[in-house]
């Protein structure tokens, strides 16, 4: 999600344009978890586009072959233990709830890109506050609009958001081999915990 603002972005430094000829693909792989062995839960990244891609001229009009959405999926491998019907996501024992998501893309050693995506009720950004799993529930009268955070229950492996990466021409971007990082912010029955997970490299062209 290269979304180009100036509270999203900051870019580092040049960084060397870098050809290579084979195209990597970016699999499923396990991240490097803090805490895994005590809190169960581990988190891993899918893209939907491996890779090569070209860049693209025609922003915001680019094709699917010039980007690559980015799910973010957490495991709980914790135990489901009893709990009332009072219950949201968030508040289910043993339930991981998301406060933010870092997000950081390395282009050929570099880090080029730096965000923070919040969930709603207080999205950022707005207008893809949908792409997290948030939970809705309704107060005794009135419509169902009380918002609360995202959360993973255990025994479940939830993508908690999915952002996109759009490689553009005009836009300062290398082409070369991208790593994409994400730092999953939260807590595991109020006990802050973060977890990591970090995509293989997508080869970035002309």
């Amino acid at each position: 999600m290269n979304t180009r603002s100036a509270s999203a972005r900051r870019w580092r430094r040049p960084v060397a344009l870098v050809c290579a000829a084979a195209a990597v693909a970016l699999l499923v792989v396990p991240a490097a978890t803090e805490g895994t062995a005590k809190n169960k839960l581990d988190a891993f990244v899918v893209a939907t586009n491996r890779g090569p891609i070209p860049a693209c001229s025609s922003t915001p009009d680019c094709p699917p072959a010039n980007y690559s959405w980015f799910f973010v999926y957490v495991s709980n491998a914790n135990r489901l233990t009893n709990l009332n019907n009072m219950t949201t996501r968030a508040t289910v024992p043993n339930g991981f709830a998301v406060s933010s998501v870092d997000e950081t893309v390395n282009a050929n050693g570099h880090d080029i890109f730096d965000a923070t995506w919040t969930p709603p009720p207080d999205a950022f950004t707005r207008p893809w506050s949908g792409h997290w799993p948030s939970t809705v529930t309704c107060p005794e009268t009135g419509p169902c609009n009380v918002v609360g955070s995202p959360a993973v229950v255990p025994g479940e492996t939830t993508a908690v958001v999915y952002v996109r990466w759009l490689h553009g021409t005009g836009l300062d971007e290398p082409n070369g081999k991208y790593v994409f990082s994400f730092t999953i912010h939260g807590t595991l029955d109020g006990t802050p915990v973060d977890i990591s997970a970090i995509s293989p490299p997508i080869e970035m062209t002309a």
